[in-house]
């Protein structure tokens, strides 16, 4: 627990509330984590369906329901949204910088890493991965996404319904830190709608499933990971509400959870925005910080107010209509200068896309000038392609950090035959990396999987791979 370290003079809790498909979780701890109140209010049918909210009427009367048996919630509360309603990316590499710079990053070459920057709200931390150790100039950054208007529209209903939300984040995300066994080396976590790969108490590798029944898609998650940390065994296996049974002779320890309540106990853990991502719009938390923040300035014109009280009745009517149209005043500058703000960022980000495509159009020009070794390329790709995958589409980009990448898009009815082709892949001495960033079910149960080669770069001597190939 994160909350041992100094003594305060006013006790301080911290809450945490966990959006399921059936219930509402709410969970409150002391400054010692200490739970001191837990309490669950029954969503009705629809409302949430496959961890993705469909029902916002339905949802905020669950939240109305909760505060009738928590009463009135003083201190923020973090909110949790379910998995299916937010986005979490493998871990990024990048040069040692501050998280600020790293979301700054993120945000101009968003589309690098997520799809459309519309109606999206993202927000990244720093975590620790088995590769971090190898490398101490770089660090290893987790970022999430979600939509803004399901975000807008979850703090409309928590200001109607009395509960302060202090932070929105992904509920798979934060229930990692309630769980004791997964605080220390790698270890793989399940419940209904999540397998997730941890190390040291960071999620590492998230995936997506709708009413996990069976152990392949969780051995299928170990193989993988096994692939990728090469060297790094893999000590547990933690079961939150899975009622099926797990045989194994590998010697990894099964844990099973029973309590319900660890997702919101999770988000409850997030004491400080170092441990925690926030998916609320930046010009809300900015709004809310103002709110709240101390003014020197409000306090001189109240001493003053004071002083003329004492002076006379005219003085009094006198000092308070100048308060008035000053404080009025500057709310309005203040409202100005966001606002200008706002455009600013706009425009500055705005050109940088702008120079981000000249660039990129230069490079594919000089590209174009030269011999484009495409055939072994696509050679490599149909030598390694086994049975049951099939290959919708090939990309030839340019990387974020410069030389080429090939983005390739596809199907696969077995996971395993796609660890197999990147491995193949890897060995064919056409690539320096072989990433796998995306991976998902499709209606069909097949695997739909982005696959990422980046070209060495003497291939890049003999002449520029761009395009586009099928």
């Amino acid at each position: 627990m994160p909350f041992g370290a100094g003594k305060k003079i006013l006790q301080k809790n911290y809450s945490g509330l966990a959006i399921t498909d059936e219930f509402l979780y709410f969970t409150e701890i002391d400054e010692n984590g200490t739970v001191t109140r837990q309490e669950a209010s029954a969503l009705p049918e629809g409302c949430v369906v496959n961890g993705s909210i469909k029902d916002f009427s339905a949802l905020e009367n669950g939240f109305s329901a909760l505060v009738k048996k928590t009463g009135r919630i003083r201190q923020p509360v973090t909110i949790g949204l379910p998995p299916g309603d937010a986005m979490l990316r493998r871990p990024i590499s990048f040069p040692r910088m501050s998280i600020e710079d790293i979301r700054s990053t993120i945000d101009l070459n968003f589309e690098e890493y997520f799809t459309s920057r519309n109606d999206t709200v993202f927000d990244a931390v720093v975590i620790k991965t088995p590769a971090d150790a190898n490398d101490k100039d770089k660090v290893s950054v987790l970022a999430a996404t979600a939509r803004k208007s399901l975000v807008d529209k979850i703090l409309d209903i928590s200001k109607r319904t009395g509960i302060p939300a202090g932070s929105i984040e992904p509920s798979n995300f934060a229930a990692i830190r309630a769980i004791p066994e997964a605080q220390s080396g790698l270890c793989v976590f399940a419940d209904k709608h999540n397998i997730i790969a941890t190390w040291e108490g960071w999620g590492i590798f998230y995936r997506t499933v709708n009413n996990l029944s069976n152990f392949q898609d969780i051995l299928n998650t170990i193989q993988f990971i096994s692939t990728q940390y090469r060297g790094v065994e893999i000590n547990k296996i933690v079961l939150a509400g899975l009622d099926f049974q797990i045989s194994t002779d590998s010697g990894m320890g099964i844990v099973n959870i029973t309590d319900p309540y660890y997702s919101s106990l999770g988000l409850a853990m997030r004491e400080s925005p170092e441990n925690g991502l926030d998916l609320r719009p930046p010009e809300y938390i900015e709004l809310e910080r103002r709110r709240y923040s101390f003014n020197p300035n409000r306090l001189i014109l109240w001493g003053l107010l004071a002083g003329f009280m004492m002076t006379s009745l005219g003085t009094i009517s006198y000092a308070f209509m100048t308060m008035r149209n000053l404080n009025a005043s500057i709310e309005d500058m203040r409202e100005n200068v966001s606002a200008l703000t706002i455009r600013r960022q706009a425009l500055e980000r705005e050109n940088a896309e702008l120079e981000q495509k000249r660039q990129h159009t230069e490079k594919i020009i000089d590209f174009l000038k030269g011999d484009i070794p495409v055939l072994e390329i696509m050679n490599a790709l149909e030598v390694n392609q086994p049975e049951g995958v099939k290959f919708d589409n090939a990309d030839f980009v340019i990387g974020p950090l410069g030389g080429v990448n090939v983005v390739v898009d596809g199907k696969s009815l077995d996971d395993g035959a796609i660890i197999k082709m990147t491995e193949g892949l890897k060995e064919s001495g056409l690539f320096d990396s072989v990433m796998l960033p995306v991976s998902q079910k499709d209606q069909l149960q097949r695997t739909v999987f982005k696959l990422v080669l980046r070209v060495k770069d003497i291939l890049l001597m003999k002449g520029g791979v761009v395009g586009h190939g099928k």
